[in-house]
C-alpha cells in the first residue's frame, strides 16, 4: 500500500500549480512582439490559454478549459481581438478596464480586485491599465486549445490612437451604463460580476459561494465558476465528478486531499496555488488555517451543481 499512496502523493504534486514556482513570460503573445505599449507577461497553469506555448511542461493538461495569469504594467493595453469562445477575466490585483467594440463604437468598464467580465465570444474586446499600479488578471478560456486572437484593431494595422481605443473614434467611447436601455451596454452588463454585489449562498456543509459563471453569474459556455468563501476549521468530505474540477486560491490556505482505496494523501495551498482535480477523482478540502480562505472553484461542465457537500 505504501508503494501505491507514494504515486497518488506524485500524481497530486504534479496537478498542483505553486505560484512562486512559476516565472512570467513576457514572450507569451507573438503579436504584441516589437509594441512596447501591448508589454504584459504570462504565466500559465492549465493550458497555454490564448498563447501558442501549449508545449510548456510547467503548465497542466487542459480539457474544457485554460488558466493563466497576466501581469500587466501601468500605461500598457491588450490590443482589441476576438477569439472562438468564451474567455473570463478574473481581476487579482489593480483595476483594469475593459471594452467591447461593435462597429467603431466602444463600451467600457472598470473593474477592481474580484471582479469577472466573461468575454463573449466572437466580441471584439481589448483591455489596459489605466490605474496606479500593475493588474495581475487571472484569464480562463473554454476550450482546451484555442485558435490564436483574432486582431481586429492593432498597432501593426491601425493608428496608435485607434489602437489603444479599441477601435473608437473620437468621442466614440462610452462608459458602461448598468441602467442603459441599450442594447450593447445591456449586453456587456450581463456578462460582468461584480464580488461587491454577488449574494453569498451558504450550503449546509459550512461554506458559501458566490456564483461567477453559471445561475445568478454570468452566462455558461463550456465550463461553471463560483468564489467559495470557506471559514476556519470547516471543510468537506470526499466527493467526486465525471469532469475536472480546479481550486484556484485568493486567500488564506486551503487543505485538500485525495482519496484512495480508504487512504489519503494532502496538498495545501495558499494565494494563488492551484490544483487540478482529474474526473472521477475523489477529492475534500478543508480550512485548518488562521484565517477564512476564498478559493475560485472551476467546474469543466456549463451544467448546474450536481454534488450534495457533506461537512467534515
Amino acid at each position: 500500500m505504501t508503494v501505491v499512496m507514494d504515486e497518488c502523493t506524485r500524481r497530486m504534486k504534479a496537478h498542483v500549480g505553486r505560484y512562486a514556482d512559476k516565472v512570467p513570460d513576457w514572450d507569451a503573445f507573438p503579436g504584441s512582439r516589437g509594441f512596447p505599449e501591448l508589454a504584459r507577461s504570462q504565466i500559465r497553469y492549465i493550458g497555454a490559454g490564448g498563447s501558442p506555448k501549449v508545449d510548456d511542461p510547467s503548465t497542466l493538461k487542459p480539457e474544457h478549459f485554460t488558466l493563466s495569469m497576466v501581469h500587466q504594467p501601468v500605461g500598457k493595453y491588450g490590443a482589441s481581438h476576438a477569439h472562438e469562445v468564451e474567455e473570463a477575466f478574473l481581476v487579482l490585483q489593480g483595476v483594469l478596464t475593459v471594452g467591447w467594440e461593435w462597429e467603431g463604437t466602444v463600451v467600457v468598464a472598470r473593474l477592481g480586485p474580484k471582479d469577472m467580465v466573461l468575454q463573449a465570444s466572437s466580441i471584439p474586446h481589448g483591455f489596459r491599465n489605466e490605474g496606479v499600479e500593475p493588474v495581475l488578471v487571472s484569464i480562463m478560456m473554454g476550450k482546451a486549445r484555442p485558435n490564436p486572437p483574432q486582431y481586429v484593431y492593432h498597432p501593426k494595422t491601425h493608428s496608435p490612437d485607434i489602437s489603444s481605443a479599441f477601435g473608437a473614434g473620437p468621442g466614440k467611447t462610452h462608459l458602461l451604463d448598468w441602467d442603459s436601455s441599450d442594447s450593447r451596454h445591456r449586453l456587456l452588463a450581463k456578462h460582468i460580476v461584480r464580488y461587491s454585489q454577488q449574494k453569498p449562498q451558504w450550503n449546509d456543509a459550512g461554506f458559501a459561494k458566490l456564483v461567477y459563471i453559471g445561475e445568478g453569474g454570468a452566462p455558461p459556455g463550456g465550463y461553471r465558476k463560483d468564489l467559495v468563501h470557506l471559514p476556519c476549521g470547516k471543510g468537506v468530505r470526499a466527493y467526486e465528478r465525471s469532469v475536472e474540477e480546479a481550486y484556484l486560491v485568493l486567500e488564506g490556505c486551503v487543505s485538500v486531499g485525495w482519496e484512495h482505496d480508504g487512504e489519503t494523501v494532502e496538498q495545501r495551498l495558499g494565494p494563488r496555488d492551484l490544483i487540478l482535480n482529474p474526473p472521477g477523482q475523489r477529492r475534500y478540502f478543508r480550512n485548518d488555517g488562521v484565517s477564512d480562505a476564498q478559493f475560485m472553484m472551476i467546474v469543466g461542465t456549463p451544467q448546474p451543481e450536481d454534488v450534495q457537500f457533506r461537512a467534515a
